[in-house]
């Protein structure tokens, strides 16, 4: 069987590298055309990207068929895995001249291929900086890969409207997941900004302007038969009653301050069944915080959080449900968003070094729908299904992101969630290739929640896809990182010694027979190509002499190239040592001039204390003066009285002493004229 190699070199800042990126079994272009395909130059980067299409032998070593398969399998993993590259900054210039690592190839066109216009690219390869100790280019494949210009618009229609029929159409469940490096876009994806709606808001106005006047509140028997996970179930009005008796309704935001755009008119979704059938919509928010499950729609103190439970219930049979939620009744958008504001409030946010605000815990926003039905007999049978909108936290280093304390702490459990979150991507991608390993989805409560639902032998398989955001110019380590465990396929081409072909055109003719020369293949055409491989063959001898001056070209420039960096390097030493240098000058006068400052803050203080003490003493002098002279004025008048009363007793001693004298001074005059006082006395008894 002929098979066709397609195969692309990569030029990238003077080195190349070559790798065989797909087979097919027919001429993807006539072969006329087979030397030379395309060289598409990426001036941001200086890359360039030419795709060669040569001609195999007959071999039995690759069978196709087996590649269709594995292909078809890629399609039934658990998620469908898009890439979404960030558009480069705007506002900050400092980043916005960084050299992106990132380039997505273009779609390789087929003779199957009517119209190529509408072919999505589906690679990426990144190229690692000049500095990197790894010199290797890395093909990562996805889904589908949306470059810088693509807005929410073409990531809705073609990640999210597919789960939405899904939900809507068949009754599956869906999830919708985004994940990447702290600062790659996941926020604006998923929640949007003030400019544009996220993938959650536009989901929402998609699932009510779909289901219209079909949209019904639950009764309390349909309650008590579908609620057997604990759950609170309340209206939207009697839930915003009860928040915003606890929170501030201020800070709650509100719907209609929301943008409008995009519009998802494109988007609406025919609901199959005829319009006497029902739909009630009961919407819960959780976090997975610490690896524990907590509500954000039953606000409470933090230490005071009860953490729930996900494990199978009574309705549920083997499917797992989040036990103790409370849920909420909303029968439109508005509502929907009021809800979505409180639970955003609500998540675990914190400052680093990264983002003023953020996301410490991974958020989960599910939409559960209860289709009901009336039977003949009166009751309502209800099916379920459920749509999951999954904003993960961004992984992050605590040296770039400058975390300490319970910060360091939720960094470190976010980062062994995603850990093991790319363990299972990468064991469920090998799994759908054909392999057997066992996804060890228990070993955290993230991983928990979104791989066991989809190993459900009992039910269909829910429809999940995973968007994965990058940062062309961000961290080239984190970013390569999270693209080798959430790729569906990848593959790695080591760079060749550098090719700069400076004053000289390589033809493609010469690039063929050069990499027919290095893979060592022989090849076998058919009897009607054979005076094509005769002119090849001749064409190939006339050029290999250029081959081998360009091959010695190339040595020179190598050596050159080697010598410029040894005195780069050697200028970059000097640089640093000049650098520690004058930082220990400057470390050195700063600390000198800390100590005086120290000193002449010391002696201020000391003469600041002297005066406050001097005045101390000075107020406590002039209090003992006042006490002094009050006892004084108090002694003064003691006396006072006390020499008036002395006068007072002596002038009542003198009046009696001069009537006493009086009274001896008539006795004696008495005796003096021969009168007895003793014979008057008697005397005057006897008148008596």
């Amino acid at each position: 069987m002929n098979l066709f190699i397609i195969i692309r070199i990569i030029i990238h800042n003077n080195d190349i590298g070559i790798g065989v990126v797909d087979l097919c079994p027919t001429p993807p272009l006539p072969l006329s055309l087979l030397s030379l395909l395309a060289i598409d130059t990426l001036p941001s980067i200086g890359t360039q990207v030419l795709t060669l299409h040569a001609l195999s032998t007959t071999t039995s070593s690759i069978d196709h068929q087996d590649r269709t398969r594995t292909m078809e399998s890629q399609s039934h993993a658990s998620f469908q895995v898009y890439l979404r590259l960030r558009p480069p900054y705007q506002q900050s210039p400092r980043k916005s001249h960084r050299e992106n690592f990132l380039t997505v190839l273009p779609p390789v066109p087929t003779a199957s291929d009517e119209n190529i216009e509408c072919m999505t690219s589906t690679q990426v390869t990144i190229h690692p900086p000049s500095n990197h100790r790894s010199q290797k280019i890395e093909t990562f494949s996805f889904t589908e890969v949306f470059d810088e210009t693509c807005g929410q618009n073409d990531v809705f229609g073609r990640v999210v409207t597919p789960i939405l029929e899904g939900v809507l159409q068949d009754g599956r469940d869906g999830m919708l997941a985004t994940l990447g490096v702290t600062g790659s876009g996941k926020t604006h994806t998923i929640l949007g900004n003030r400019q544009a709606r996220g993938m959650t808001q536009m989901s929402l106005d998609v699932l009510f302007r779909s289901l219209s006047d079909r949209i019904s509140r639950l009764s309390e028997s349909q309650i008590e038969q579908c609620n057997d996970a604990d759950a609170e179930i309340m209206d939207a009005d009697a839930f915003m009653t009860k928040v915003t008796s606890v929170i501030e309704p201020h800070q709650i935001p509100k719907p209609n301050t929301f943008p409008t755009k995009p519009s998802v008119d494109p988007y609406i979704v025919q609901c199959p069944g005829p319009p006497s059938t029902k739909y009630a919509i009961l919407m819960s928010i959780y976090e997975v915080y610490n690896d524990k499950i907590f509500d954000l729609l039953a606000p409470s103190n933090v230490a005071r959080r009860k953490a729930l439970l996900f494990k199978s219930t009574r309705s549920s049979g083997d499917r797992k449900v989040v036990t103790g939620l409370r849920k909420v009744m909303v029968t439109n958008l508005y509502d929907a968003l009021q809800v979505m504001g409180v639970g955003q409030y609500q998540r675990s946010h914190g400052e680093t070094g990264s983002n003023d605000k953020s996301s410490r815990s991974h958020c989960f926003i599910s939409l559960e729908l209860k289709k009901l039905k009336n039977k003949l007999d009166g009751s309502t049978k209800i099916k379920e299904s459920t749509f999951t909108i999954v904003d993960l936290a961004g992984s992050e280093r605590a040296r770039n992101a400058k975390t300490a304390g319970d910060r360091l702490a939720e960094g470190g459990h976010i980062n062994k969630s995603l850990m093991f979150l790319g363990q299972c991507l990468e064991l469920s991608t090998a799994q759908s290739l054909g392999h057997t390993p066992k996804v060890p989805y228990r070993q955290s409560k993230l991983t928990e929640l979104l791989f066991t639902n989809s190993y459900n032998p009992a039910a269909e398989p829910q429809i999940a896809a995973i968007v994965v955001t990058a940062d062309p110019a961000g961290d080239f380590n984190a970013t390569s990182q999270m693209l080798k465990y959430s790729a569906l396929a990848k593959s790695s081409v080591n760079l060749r010694p550098p090719t700069v072909m400076s004053g000289r055109s390589v033809s493609g003719s010469s690039l063929f027979s050069h990499f027919s020369t290095v893979s060592g293949y022989t090849e076998e055409r058919p009897d009607s190509s054979l005076s094509a491989l005769s002119a090849a063959s001749s064409h190939r001898a006339m050029l290999s002499q250029d081959m081998m001056n360009m091959i010695v070209l190339l040595q020179r420039q190598l050596k050159e190239a080697d010598e410029k960096i040894k005195v780069a390097e050697k200028r970059a030493e000097e640089a640093d040592a000049r650098c520690l240098e004058i930082e220990m000058q400057v470390r050195e006068e700063v600390t000198s001039d800390m100590e005086l400052r120290m000193s002449m803050m010391e002696k201020r203080m000391l003469l600041k204390l002297q005066d406050q003490a001097e005045k101390e003493e000075m107020h406590v002098d002039h209090k003992l003066d006042i006490l002094k002279r009050t006892l004084m004025e108090t002694n003064d008048e003691n006396d006072r009285a006390r020499d008036m009363e002395i006068e007072e007793y002596v002038r009542e001693l003198e009046a009696e002493n001069n009537s006493l004298r009086n009274e001896v001074q008539a006795l004696k005059r008495k005796r003096a004229n021969g009168e007895s006082p003793l014979k008057e006395r008697s005397l005057n008894r006897l008148k008596f």
